[in-house]
């Protein structure tokens, strides 16, 4: 394979952020109406964390952007039940009692929403374009990368079923329990690649030693808001303080993804393209890790439309026009 300026190693990385994902699935759907075809056809390589795991998947699996978004908004409330949501500030101590030894949600509703974009059975293999994937594997203690078989000497992932290694990347900590494949368990990617944009460049430079100049990059974020507290709220914080409104993963999540991308676009300067929308502190209400209701749907769905179609003519146009080398190794 010879990468070079006019026809580079381009890749797709998608980032986590729970519900959010939906700005995610509806910007490429977006896409790949005016591509008229799947959007995993231009790129050499998807990565995804967390939900933008599941989306990667999709994506790589060739199935319609517009499925996945009709399943995230059908589906959203039964994988995030409002009535498990944080309570108020006034039943904080009692929430917190409530899921001290269990996780908030039932993993059922996220597998069989899984299942509705990749058949159950389906193995890493049978992915028809590249894919990369990070999870957290705890019983070795290490940061794992579930990858199809883009070389030919890798010999383990591609027999894993996608459903499990989907449901291993997105299991965020005190949300869903850990995930298990085979003897080893797993937690959410986004503990250490919420952005899985360097995982992307470290693939091409490393595994197929693609000059710096020679690789581009499309990231899509997922309206993840800079998180930053005021000298109100103090400085002794307790278990309750970093668990309240999710403040321990917005800060997480958010100092990890500009840190990642400041690293990346030094790097990649033009050619890297960011596809996010920092949401007002009014939108900001209505978008959560795990809210799934109406006007949450309705703003990413808003946003993500609005921004990819102010570039589709100009920035977006090197992109669509790819054509990708790289293949999954068939043999066995």
């Amino acid at each position: 394979m010879n990468w070079n300026k006019e026809q580079p190693f381009q890749a797709l990385a998608l980032t986590g952020g729970g519900y959010r994902g939906l700005f995610t699935a509806h910007a490429l759907d977006v896409i790949e109406k005016k591509i008229g075809e799947p959007i995993g056809r231009r790129f050499d390589l998807v990565c995804g964390t967390s939900i933008g795991g599941i989306v990667a998947l999709a994506v790589a699996f060739e199935i319609p952007m517009e499925k996945v978004v009709k399943v995230f908004m059908e589906d959203g409330e039964k994988i995030f039940p409002p009535e498990r949501r944080a309570a108020n500030a006034r039943f904080e101590k009692w929430d917190l009692y409530t899921h001290l030894d269990k996780a908030r949600y039932d993993s059922k509703p996220l597998r069989d929403a899984i299942t509705k974009l990749v058949p159950a059975d389906a193995l890493l293999k049978d992915a028809v374009h590249p894919l990369a994937i990070p999870a957290v594997n705890v019983t070795q203690g290490i940061p794992q990368v579930f990858k199809t078989r883009h070389k030919q000497e890798w010999e383990r992932d591609w027999k894993f079923k996608a459903v499990d290694v989907a449901l291993a990347t997105a299991a965020a900590p005190t949300f869903f329990e850990l995930a298990e494949i085979g003897n080893n368990l797993y937690a959410d990617g986004g503990l250490f690649a919420n952005a899985p944009d360097l995982i992307a460049l470290h693939e091409a430079e490393y595994f197929f030693q693609v000059p710096i100049d020679c690789f581009r990059l499309l990231s899509v974020g997922t309206t993840t808001k800079s998180y930053s507290l005021s000298h109100s709220t103090g400085r002794d914080f307790g278990i309750r303080d970093w668990m309240q409104d999710q403040r321990l993963f917005s800060v997480m999540i958010s100092s990890q993804q500009q840190f990642v991308e400041q690293l990346v676009a030094h790097r990649l300067k033009n050619q890297y393209l960011r596809i996010d929308h920092e949401p007002s502190n009014e939108q900001t209400s209505d978008l959560g890790l795990d809210l799934a209701s109406v006007a949450a749907q309705k703003t990413l769905m808003g946003l993500s439309e609005k921004l990819v179609t102010d570039i589709l003519g100009t920035k977006l146009l090197p992109y669509l026009d790819h054509k990708p080398q790289l293949k999954i190794y068939r043999g066995e």
